[in-house]
């Protein structure tokens, strides 16, 4: 399969497309997304929901590109998308563990602190922070790698039909040939979303503020701001997921002047 080589800022216009995506898209971006961003919202059903949303990944990246084809949100579990994304979501199961098992040794002193209801003084908390954040430091680009794994190979699964061994090798080895797009692509991506959580927490503050004393009424009314929220979110990185696929693997109908075919 074809790789292109693109430039580094390549990557700032992925996310760009993405934003004109949610612009322009109408219903067919926002039903499915609002969709997602309500169930990942919702007490608990939110927590099971992130361990299959590759899924929801895949079927909204269907919907983005072929918007009248009767896709819906949950079009990546039909198709045999179960079947070829299930690699996928163990290699994100892994490193889950292998995070939580790094952490828990910096995090167990705040857990039993926390469950004690004992409040350590300023020199026990600033060592447990230090020593959290040490593991973090070599965590954090793992899981930005892996975020880029996840970028390519949830389009080669679901558009292409590549088996999930296949779109994982296919990842690497685009990731492989543009990193500095990548990097620029990351970084305009994070920017994005914390100004969009910045925007949309400024009534949700307000919101938890004025209904201090009801609580529940409180989460009741922020439901709506924060499903919105997270459907942005989720819509931005599906949105980046097709852009940057469609453009490294060839897949878009114009051919980008800045970029180079690697064998």
């Amino acid at each position: 399969m074809r790789i292109e080589k693109v430039s580094a800022g390549r990557g700032a216009a992925w996310v760009n497309e993405s934003m004109a995506l949610l612009k322009s898209g109408g219903k067919n971006v926002w039903v499915p997304a609002l969709l997602i961003g309500i169930l990942s919202s919702l007490p608990y059903l939110g927590a099971v929901l992130g361990l299959v949303m590759i899924f929801f990944y895949a079927g909204l990246v269907l919907c983005f590109d072929k918007p009248n084809s009767g896709y819906t949100a949950f079009s990546g579990f039909s198709d045999g998308g179960i079947g070829r994304l299930l690699p996928l979501i163990a290699l994100n199961i892994c490193l889950g563990i292998v995070a939580l098992l790094v952490l828990w040794p910096s995090m167990q002193p705040m857990v039993e602190t926390a469950m004690n209801g004992v409040t350590p003084d300023e020199a026990e908390a600033l060592a447990m922070l230090s020593s959290l954040a040490k593991h973090m430091l070599w965590l954090t680009p793992l899981g930005i790698f892996l975020s880029w794994i996840t970028q390519f190979a949830v389009p080669l699964a679901s558009l292409k039909k590549v088996s999930g061994g296949e779109a994982i090798r296919l990842a690497l080895s685009a990731i492989g040939a543009n990193i500095p797009a990548l990097i620029i692509n990351f970084l305009c991506l994070v920017a994005v979303m914390i100004l969009t959580g910045i925007v949309l927490m400024i009534p949700i503050t307000l919101i938890s503020v004025v209904f201090a004393g009801s609580p529940m009424l409180a989460n009741v009314l922020v439901i709506p701001l924060t499903a919105l929220l997270s459907a942005v979110i989720i819509a931005l990185m599906c949105g980046n997921m097709l852009y940057a696929y469609r453009e490294v693997f060839g897949e878009d109908e114009t051919t980008t002047k800045d970029s180079e075919v690697l064998i």
